[in-house]
């Protein structure tokens, strides 16, 4: 489904668009999630409040949720979507309002929530950041046609293949400010620059469209409606502004807005603007029996609606008291918990309370399914009605169009000269069979002997060219028709190829992120066990090294050991033995402790005998170490001292 979503404020707007009984045919309030209020307008109002002790200024968050117009989309499918939307976005648990909107045999759905939250970290209100929210939303649109199998739009299969008249909310919105057609006022302005290519055919091509081009108070290039309507051309025509100035030249050239209304003001006269009103009229006379004919289903199928809600909360009063029936109370309610039959009854209840939820839902989806598929139809009419009336506007506004830059005013034109789209059908087929019977006549001709050979012989031959053409017409038509489907064919097997190109490419992405997070995960459980032999022993997880000391610190090794052999044993003992304060860390007299230390235990390793052969460092374990005896006075005094 189409995701088009945008931050925020305005309470009161928001509220009004989504309470507008006016455009939509059925509005449901689904759901009012995380407020004290339990109306719509009041929950705006809340995150409106709390936003104001806060720097916020655009403090929600707008989704819209579109799915194509075949589609059958149950109430569970919006629900997941948003919280896929929710999770990808970081909006967990934010306060949110959910509402239902059907108009025109289509149903789409909004989701407002509130980007403020309280943060324990900075002990305040932030607001919720939307990085990048456009992208994701693709994402999860792109993912969601995939999902249900519906087809890809154009502009999700190929960025270069978007539709260039595509309107925005803002252009969409001032279409509607001057009740013109978005898409026709679109078309006029893009067309009108497609066959222009310099500053002066693209003013006549905007003239003679009922355009004034100009210059804007705070945009460059603007075009000036015939009733208004100031429209910017950067915004309308999606061109930027280096493009207009190497085609148009500079906005200084141009008049100003005031001038053109000025203009536009002195030729629109007072007939011009009886002839315009008079023209709406006859349009709004022409909708009324079909605007008639849709409120009067609208209203009936709201009836039905209302009176299946009321069948279904009747059915569900009912049976929740024969649910709590099947619990009794008092000592036998005691026995029924010692027994184990109370575990039974509430399970059963428990799912007779789910499958009766999802029976009312299904029957409330059954019914609002019928009434779309039964305004579908009706909306088929009404697109009839607004081509005929978007032919009929345009001829009006060229008319008018040439009447101003004529100065000249067009006759008033009574509703009974206008000729309607059935007189028109009529007509063309008055002409077809005029031409029929102008064959036949013509045929019948040449039995007549007052014609001469001449004269046969010239209405055969135009009797035989005029068979050949209608036959060729037909040949062409059918030859036509032929390349059509061939080409539908073909594009309908490229367009399944490149969805099952997409939906192997999205299996391959989840397969390459689920890969990577078992990487992290295996890579995170290797560092732990790795490292739990260092964090047991109370190690230092880093290599240990250790650096010489400084020339004028180094220790000498022969002074030093010359000094404990004239040191007493119990000096020497007390030397090593005797607790002492720990030195400074200090690295550059690591080795020089250290060595001292050694030159220490060696000497009292002597004095006991035990000094292993050949002089060499008795910790050296691929050494072999030679113990001798100790003298008896030796070996004595080291056991006492040991």
């Amino acid at each position: 489904m189409i995701l088009k979503a945008s931050q925020r404020r305005g309470t009161g707007e928001l509220a009004k668009h989504l309470l507008n009984g006016d455009e939509n045919d059925h509005i449901t309030v689904h759901e009012i999630r995380g407020f004290v209020s339990d109306d719509l307008a009041g929950a705006l109002q809340e995150i409106e409040a709390i936003s104001r002790g806060t720097q916020c200024r655009q403090f929600m968050f707008s989704l819209s949720l579109s799915p194509p117009e075949y589609a059958d989309v149950p109430v569970e499918d919006f629900e997941s979507a948003i919280d896929d939307v929710e999770k990808k976005l970081g909006l967990v648990d934010q306060p949110r309002i959910i509402v239902f909107h059907e108009k025109n045999g289509r149903r789409h759905c909004h989701c407002v929530w509130s980007r403020l939250k309280w943060s324990d970290h900075a002990q305040r209100m932030i607001a919720i950041r939307m990085s990048h929210f456009k992208l994701k939303l693709m994402e999860i649109s792109r993912f969601l046609f995939l999902k249900y199998g519906w087809k890809l739009p154009k502009g999700m299969q190929r960025a270069s293949d978007r539709s260039p008249w595509q309107l925005t909310r803002h252009e969409y919105r001032q279409a509607v400010r001057f009740s013109q057609d978005p898409q026709a006022l679109k078309t006029l302005l893009k067309s009108a620059w497609e066959q222009s290519d310099s500053k002066e055919t693209f003013a006549h091509a905007l003239q003679e469209r009922g355009f004034l081009l100009a210059r804007g108070d705070r945009r460059g290039f603007v075009a000036l409606d015939i009733i208004g309507g100031v429209y910017s051309l950067t915004r309308w025509l999606d061109i930027g502004t280096r493009d207009l100035k190497a085609r148009l030249g500079k906005p200084e050239n141009l008049p100003a807005i005031g001038q053109a209304k000025d203009f536009l003001a002195a030729r629109m006269s007072e007939n011009l603007k009886t002839y315009l009103a008079e023209s709406r009229a006859r349009a709004k006379d022409i909708r009324k029996p079909l605007v008639r004919e849709i409120r009067a289903m609208v209203a009936v199928q709201r009836k039905e609606r209302q009176e299946l809600i009321d069948r279904q909360q009747e059915r569900w009063t009912r049976e929740t008291h024969a649910r709590v029936a099947r619990l009794p109370r008092g000592f036998r309610g005691i026995w029924h918990k010692a027994s184990g039959a109370y575990k039974k009854v509430r399970a059963q209840n428990e799912a007779e309370t789910r499958s009766a939820l999802e029976r009312d839902r299904q029957e409330l989806h059954n019914l609002v399914r019928s009434h779309l598929l039964e305004r579908q139809e009706l909306q088929k009419t009404v697109k009839v009605y607004k081509e005929e009336q978007k032919a009929e506007a345009l001829r009006i506004r060229r008319e008018i169009a040439g009447y101003v830059a004529t100065a000249t005013e067009p006759q008033t034109v009574k509703s009974a000269d206008v000729i309607s789209l059935k007189e028109q059908m009529a007509e063309v087929q008055s002409k077809i069979a005029l031409l029929s019977g102008n064959l036949a006549m013509l045929q019948s001709a040449l039995e007549s002997n007052l014609i001469s050979d001449d004269m046969g012989a010239a209405i055969r031959r135009m009797i035989e060219v005029t068979l050949e053409t209608l036959h060729l017409k037909k040949t062409e038509e059918k030859t036509r028709e032929t390349r059509a489907q061939d080409r539908e064919r073909e594009y309908v097997e490229r367009q399944a190829q490149f969805n099952e190109y997409i939906r192997q490419y999205a299996e391959l992405q989840v397969r390459q992120e689920e890969e990577a997070r078992k990487r992290a995960a295996n890579r995170q459980f290797y560092d732990v066990v790795m490292n739990m032999s260092y964090a047991l022993n109370g190690i230092p997880r880093w290599e240990v090294s250790v650096m010489p000391p400084p020339p004028e610190q180094r220790l000498d090794e022969r002074a030093y050991s010359a000094s404990l052999r004239q040191q007493s044993n119990s000096e020497l003992l007390k030397t090593v033995f005797t607790p002492r304060p720990r030195p400074p860390v200090d690295p550059s007299m690591a080795t020089v402790n250290l060595r001292s230390s050694v030159l220490e235990t060696k000497e009292i390793l002597r004095r006991a005998g035990l000094q292993p052969d050949g002089g060499k460092s008795a910790f050296d374990p691929k050494q072999k170490v030679k113990v001798t005896t100790p003298p008896p006075k030796a070996s004595a005094w080291f056991n006492a001292r040991r």
